[in-house]
């Protein structure tokens, strides 16, 4: 019989010495970092860059995410859902944020399919028109991703992250001069093309994107930015299309600033 199993004085003391260390052990293994996700295989190279990195992280589907998601308080949770997002996902999610979660949206989490919820798109201050729209019509471009700093302040855009070289661009904010900006390539992956904002300047823009196909060059600073929500915050960032999009050290590097670094108060 293993001696915390019987009576007496030893037996006690054993119970007193490993009952905090269970308490400690339960208490490690909860995860800090959830992502919400109906496409594993991307999403596996940003968890375990994440846990290289110190985090636990829960990478879990809706089903799965539903059976505790009102009652974990992680330090940060990544929305990663390309396909139906169900109501009740789409309410914790938003609600998590305004009670002081941290928030943090990946590529399709805004796309013409998060048109369908109920709430997303106009909590998040976008909006998505028709790809037959006369203005800002919708459009999903497949070419080399450049992503391109445009917040030099932030930590998050400059913590640890090595930008290889500069590129020439023109931020949309109208009226704008064309300048060199540092930038990260993400070779043939997806952008995503008017993403309308419809929140004034309540967001804080860290970088745009730029991709030339077609003899086309599309630019616009809508490649990442964050904004106070209630209690809490969003941040959005665009790459993440294919598991190579999370390998590029630079865009890892950012995420997991969006995790770690102190964000401006509400």
């Amino acid at each position: 019989m293993p001696p915390w199993k019987g009576h007496g004085r030893r037996a006690n003391m054993i119970r007193r010495f490993l009952l905090p260390l269970t308490v400690l052990c339960a208490s490690a293994a909860q995860p800090d970092v959830f992502i919400v996700q109906d496409t594993p295989e991307p999403i596996l190279v940003l968890s375990r860059f994440l846990e290289a990195h110190g985090h636990k992280t829960a990478v879990e589907d809706q089903s799965h995410f539903r059976a505790h998601m009102k009652t974990v308080k992680p330090r940060a949770i990544f929305m990663y859902l390309h396909h139906t997002m169900d109501d009740d996902i789409e309410a914790s999610l938003i609600s998590y944020a305004e009670n002081g979660g941290r928030l943090i949206v990946l590529h399709h989490g805004i796309a013409s399919g998060r048109m369908k919820n109920k709430r997303w798109m106009e909590f998040l201050g976008v909006r998505i028109e028709s790809r037959e729209a006369p203005v800002y019509s919708w459009d999903v471009i497949r070419c080399d991703f450049e992503l391109i700093q445009l917040n030099s302040r932030s930590p998050i855009t400059t913590r640890g992250v090595h930008y290889p070289g500069t590129t020439s661009y023109t931020p949309s904010d109208e009226p704008s001069a064309e300048g060199k900006f540092p930038v990260l390539t993400l070779p043939q992956t997806e952008l995503f093309w008017n993403q309308v904002f419809t929140d004034g300047r309540r967001k804080t823009v860290l970088f745009g994107m730029k991709g030339v196909t077609g003899g086309k060059t599309y630019m616009q600073d809508r490649a990442g930015w964050m904004m106070p929500v209630g209690k809490g915050h969003v941040l959005y960032f665009m790459p993440g299309h294919s598991p190579r999009d999370f390998e590029n050290p630079g865009y890892a590097q950012i995420l997991l600033n969006a995790v770690e670094c102190e964000l401006p108060a509400n």
